[in-house]
């Protein structure tokens, strides 16, 4: 019997449901890591917020205010039913009248399939009813969220939703608690409750059971007599002890450190972040000005980048040698000499790719720091995420319910703990909303019969929404009737017999298409693997024939494109022709992707966002896409305010950004390794292998030139003798020695020919 994996689980239910997912765990049970990898591999268009700026920065995201474009402040669902004359606050209507939202944003949010809220812990309630009513009107959709799938992630023993007593007065009206999970837009569609058990920081089991009861509210007598073991009043320690003490207050941190630093001799050395372009103050991962002294006690804030795993975040060290250009440091414990190298922070806006109409980041700001901080003390709030050897846990009765656990997670083990006040009832008492919650979480068996019913229904769903081309159509329809005789859209209105002939022709192809959706309802009720298999028959043949006709509505898009820029003035109605013809596109990318995902489910294999991009050759539409950025009316794609420019400057629209596969075959063609080429792109070696299989199968590549001679003729021989281009049969034939990623580029190779 395999054993239970909760993160194996999770990443099933948003790859292949629409359920809303809350994933949880203990300090250090990697639900960081999990984020990481799911961002790389997941085929949904995916965007992370979080609460607040710092945590929108770690979690490389953005923050939930500026994305959803929200005021500060409290939402309420509807209008009180008291009066409350002095007291600010936001509905639906005040939202929704200064939403002014770019075009690119509207097209992020319509194409939106999985929204990631990290450090979920700190999200109020009714922050996520805003969030789910601007998604509701954004994207004309009155389902939870607007249809977009939710993951939460975070752990509600931590830091709890900040709501002043004022701000409760009114929302005590409308909710139960401050808690996310409290929203009314979870009441009718909540999340499933999955936890990540497997804990990597601690490996002491008293000491993780210890941890288990208070966050469980089962502190018992023998917990309390372990604790005050550890209750040492006035504790001084020697400096070469290397603790770090753990506090309530900023002030008393700060304080801390700055006496700490003036105690030792010698000089100090300041070091100055580099900002570049926007990163907003209260966002600042690190000090913008670094002081540090000879003997100084720092810790890391970053995990070590070179792969060496030299240090970790929150790893202690001391300053052991300094230039205005270098640091050197010795870490705890190993003692080794490390001379650091500054780190980049990156502050990112989501956009969409020109040419895929794909999600993606650009980065708009940057943060250049030494990644380390002085760290004789630091705020409980602050030290979350980080692990510790040794803590003196300074926090008397000032603190909230349940945040002795934040602190105490912070260890390793209980060897390295020192009490300096005593542990006060309050401290340790859990939120009994959070217990309550809590007893939501499901068994194993739950989840898997709950996996197998919720993906069964998300491919039905997802195969009805990819050939349903009634948003398509309305969209043509609601453009046809934009034409005006008006003086001032005349060059437009010469266009209208042209964008009536394509409603028309896209109507007749629509009708063709209702009468398939009908056969995907019907077809969709037997599950069996006879009944699959009959449903991709039936997918592929309508791909062949809808795929073909949307391209060819769109190649006469970017036609009239042509014919309309020898026009002046017509730069508003170029932009409406660029974003109708994307929308074809997407709904053609969206019925490939279909047939795939499909495919992909029959085999039992991952659907990935490499898999995605395998399915598309962009270089056809590449070249349209730079004819029309090429075009002599500067067109505002984006409709977004552009930085000021010199005045002599070239306002040529920039090109599309560069086609990811093409950077690896570039450095591919340089003679890299492609161990070589992940590293410094910072991808993982399968999604190279995945770029390069790409060329091969186009036989801009030759597959023995990346795999050897020897290894792909022993893919090939294995093609050949199973018969098959499947994954799973052939990596079981192979064996390890032979990846997932070398199997694609030998199935490319056998596809182009070479067997």
């Amino acid at each position: 019997m395999s054993e239970y994996n909760p993160a194996e689980i999770a990443a099933k239910f948003i790859n292949y449901t629409s359920r809303h997912i809350f994933l949880t765990g203990k300090a250090g049970t990697g639900k960081t890591t999990f984020l990481r990898n799911l961002i790389e591999l997941t085929h949904k268009k995916a965007v992370i917020a979080a609460p607040t700026g710092i945590a929108a920065i770690n979690a490389a995201g953005v923050t939930i205010h500026s994305l959803f474009q929200l005021p500060f402040g409290t939402y309420l669902p509807k209008q009180p039913t008291a009066e409350h004359p002095n007291q600010q606050y936001n509905t639906p209507r005040s939202i929704v009248r200064h939403l002014q939202m770019t075009s690119t944003k509207r097209r992020i949010f319509q194409d939106l399939e999985l929204l990631i809220i990290d450090e979920v812990s700190m999200l109020r309630a009714d922050l996520l009813d805003a969030i789910d009513m601007v998604l509701r009107y954004i994207r004309k959709n009155n389902a939870s969220f607007g249809g977009v799938q939710v993951l939460f992630i975070g752990d509600l023993h931590q830091l709890p939703p900040v709501v002043k007593s004022n701000e409760w007065q009114l929302l005590g009206e409308f909710y139960n608690s401050v808690y996310f999970f409290d929203a009314h837009a979870l009441q009718q569609s909540p999340p499933v409750y999955i936890e990540l058990e497997k804990i990597y920081r601690q490996a002491d089991g008293v000491f993780i059971n210890l941890l288990n009861n208070l966050r469980n509210n089962e502190i018992t007598p023998g917990d309390v007599a372990l604790l005050e073991q550890y209750y040492k009043a006035g504790f001084v320690p020697a400096k070469e002890d290397k603790y770090i003490t753990l506090t309530t207050h900023n002030q008393r941190a700060d304080a801390l450190n700055k006496k700490s630093l003036d105690d030792l001799e010698g000089v100090s050395y300041l070091f100055q972040a580099i900002i570049e372009d926007e990163f907003s103050e209260s966002s600042y991962p690190a000090e913008r000005i670094l002081e540090l002294k000879l003997g100084a006690q720092i810790m890391f804030i970053k995990n070590d980048q070179s792969g060496d795993r030299r240090f970790f975040n929150g790893k202690i060290a001391t300053v052991i040698s300094l230039r205005t250009d270098q640091i050197e440091v010795e870490t705890e414990g190993e003692r080794e000499r490390i001379i650091l190298e500054k780190y980049t922070w990156k502050n990112i806006k989501y956009t969409n790719h020109k040419v895929t109409n794909e999600i993606e980041e650009e980065v708009i700001g940057k943060f250049i720091q030494y990644p380390i901080k002085l760290a004789w003390a630091i705020t409980v709030h602050k030290s979350q995420g980080l692990t510790f050897d040794k803590a003196i846990i300074d926090i008397g009765n000032a603190f909230a319910p349940g945040q002795i656990y934040v602190a105490l997670s912070r260890l390793r083990s209980l060897d390295g703990l020192v009490l300096t006040s005593q542990i006060s009832k309050t401290g340790i008492r859990q939120d009994q909303n959070v217990s309550h919650f809590s007893k939501n979480k499901q068994q194993e068996e739950e989840l898997k019969i709950q996996i197998k019913q919720e993906s069964e229904a998300f491919l039905r769903s997802y195969l009805l929404q990819c050939f349903d081309l009634t948003p398509l159509d309305n969209y043509v329809y609601e453009h046809v009737h934009s034409y005006s005789k008006d003086i001032n859209k005349s060059a437009k209105q010469k266009h209208v017999k042209w964008a009536q002939a394509l409603l028309k022709e896209l109507s007749e192809i629509k009708t063709n298409a209702n009468k398939f959706l009908a056969q995907i309802q019907r077809l969709s009720h037997d599950q069996t693997p006879e009944g699959l298999s009959a449903m991709l028959l039936r997918t592929t043949a309508a791909e062949n024939y809808f795929n073909p006709l949307l391209l060819e509505l769109s190649k006469r898009i970017f036609e009239r494109m042509e014919l309309v820029k020898q026009d002046k003035q017509v730069t508003a109605f170029l932009t409406e022709l660029l974003e109708m013809e994307s929308l074809f596109y997407e709904q053609f990318k969206k019925i490939r992707k279909a047939t795939a995902l499909l495919q992909s489910t029959i085999n039992g294999t991952e659907f990935t966002k490499s898999d995605v991009g395998l399915l598309l050759n962009q270089s056809e539409r590449e070249a349209q896409m730079k004819k029309v950025f090429a075009m002599p009316n500067k067109l505002d794609f984006t409709a977004k305010k552009e930085k000021p420019k010199k005045a002599n400057a070239a306002k040529t629209p920039k090109p599309p950004k560069e086609d990811t596969k093409e950077v690896s075959l570039e450095l591919f063609r340089k003679g890299r390794s492609i161990a070589e080429i992940a590293e410094q792109r910072n991808m993982v070696v399968g999604t190279i292998e995945t770029h390069l299989a790409h060329y091969v199968a186009r036989q801009e590549l030759d597959a023995k030139d990346i795999l050897g001679r020897k290894k792909l003729d022993k893919i090939l021989e294995a093609i050949n003798e199973l018969k098959t281009v499947n994954l799973n049969p052939l990596r079981a034939q192979l064996g390890t020695s032979v990846t997932f990623g070398e199997i694609k580029i030998g199935i490319a190779a056998h596809l182009a020919g070479d067997s």
